[in-house]
């Protein structure tokens, strides 16, 4: 306890002697240059990465397996194409 205190104390000391020049800034924010490419990619990213994940729970879920390369390569397509074509 003595020893987070102290150092405590000398974190706040070398905080109030620094100067005020070498300190952080806020930096503007940057300007996308690409228009809505890198934006469609990020929800498309986004959009396979919760199909494995939804697929793999509903694997898990009904036949406690867990998926196969191919399935989440596919980002979870072929678990699903495999679904819908089962004989019920």
């Amino acid at each position: 306890m003595i020893k987070m205190k102290l150092a405590a104390t000398i974190v706040a000391a070398a905080l109030a002697f620094s100067s005020t020049a070498n300190a952080a800034f806020v930096a503007p924010p940057a300007v996308a240059t690409s228009g809505g490419a890198s934006t469609a990619g990020a929800f498309g990213l986004v959009g396979c990465v919760a199909s494995i994940m939804l697929a793999a729970v509903d694997k898990g879920n009904k036949y406690k397996k867990q998926l196969t390369t191919a399935e989440a390569a596919s980002c979870g397509l072929l678990y699903w194409i495999s679904e819908a074509n089962k004989r019920r």
